[in-house]
């Protein structure tokens, strides 16, 4: 008999580790999201997955201890989730969850990708089969491990006589470029959020700047934006990825950190917006229309900023009837969908290489 389940559900913390964004969607013939909701990470957790980061350090003992912090605290949102959306777990096929990445490098001779929160406390606290581990696979089949998510964009927005760039702003920013059904690309770009926020949080007290406020009324270190988009990661070959281990306040020059919030922000969202830009044209990537996902599409400078270096009109993904912060975590859900039905994803190695698997190993917990 055929399985009446078609609910699945993806949960997934970004580079800015905030919150546990959770996405409970219905596949049948399209895609449709049903339900979201955002768990805020606690600010002791948050600081703690800042630190070991940024430090580049960590204990055995406490890596341990945070792999299962972070389990419980992913099995309580989508547990929460299930019962906002007034749902059944009898009609969830399963849970595609990414955790939180504390390590990325794709670069090096062995690559590899490091998220924790234990994806077996996570089956065992929802009682849901578990889907993870999607990036390791990604890279054992060639790829870099991130973004993951460039064959969902293309599901998703695709169009037949429209050409698009799905700009994802989270800490880290990357793009996926749909040219048709069967021509997608994808690679991060740069800074996302990374650099503003992690700058607001440590020297304004505040989480981030909302709305681009403080960064509208400043003026644009052409020096300091001159040296770091000469950055070795844009000399990378495409397509590439990176991290908050690579872009954080480290990178900024001792002189212009000196100088007043306005003008420091100003600059770094100059410097995400022509990272962008940067990539686009180094790609000959050319588009119909540009839609932005991802908590940066709140900042409305940095949009702003994007539609004047682009000279384009810059979408929301909203005006397509779908959250900026719910598609990567919808994201997962339906990667969840492919590896439960064992349909292969499409893994880029090139511009124009990839190679086929199953992203994601299977844990179920209870029978």
């Amino acid at each position: 008999m055929r399985s009446n389940k078609n609910i699945y559900v993806g949960a997934m913390s970004g580079t800015s580790y905030d919150a546990i964004d959770v996405s409970i969607l219905k596949i049948e013939k399209d895609v449709t999201l049903d339900f979201f909701h955002s768990k805020r990470i606690p600010n002791s957790l948050r600081t703690r997955i800042k630190n070991i980061i940024e430090s580049d350090s960590v204990t055995l003992n406490e890596l341990g201890q945070l792999n299962k912090k972070i389990g419980y605290l992913f099995a309580q949102a989508i547990n929460e989730s299930i019962e906002l959306a007034k749902l059944n777990k009898n009609k969830i096929k399963c849970v595609a969850i990414s955790g939180q990445t504390i390590r990325h490098d794709a670069a090096s001779a062995n690559p590899f990708s490091m998220q924790i929160g234990d994806p077996n406390v996570v089956s065992n606290e929802t009682g849901l089969i578990i889907i993870s581990d999607f990036r390791n696979m990604h890279i054992s089949l060639g790829g870099e491990g991130a973004p993951l998510v460039p064959e969902f964009h293309n599901e998703l927005f695709h169009s037949s006589r429209k050409s698009k760039i799905i700009l994802n702003i989270g800490g880290i920013a990357n793009y996926s470029y749909i040219k048709n059904k069967n021509h997608f690309w994808g690679s991060d770009v740069g800074p996302g959020n990374a650099l503003m926020d992690a700058y607001c949080q440590e020297y304004l007290d505040r989480p981030f700047d909302k709305d681009g406020k403080i960064a509208s009324k400043g003026k644009v270190n052409s020096k300091e934006l001159r040296r770091l988009l000469f950055h070795k990661f844009f000399k990378q070959k495409f397509p590439k990825s990176t991290g908050k281990e690579l872009f954080n306040l480290n990178m900024l020059s001792k002189q212009f950190i000196k100088e007043s919030p306005e003008n420091i922000l100003a600059t770094l969202v100059e410097f995400t917006a022509m990272s962008v830009d940067k990539s686009i044209k180094a790609n000959n990537h050319t588009f119909d229309e540009f839609i932005v996902c991802g908590g940066g599409g709140k900042n409305n400078f940095l949009i702003k900023r994007l539609a004047a270096i682009l000279n384009n009109e810059v979408l929301l993904s909203n005006a397509y009837g779908y959250d900026i912060q719910a598609i990567e975590s919808m994201a997962f859900a339906w990667m969840g969908y492919k590896r439960i039905n064992n349909q292969v994803m499409k893994v880029q190695l090139g511009k124009n290489k990839f190679n086929k698997g199953l992203l994601g190993s299977i844990i179920q917990a209870k029978p």
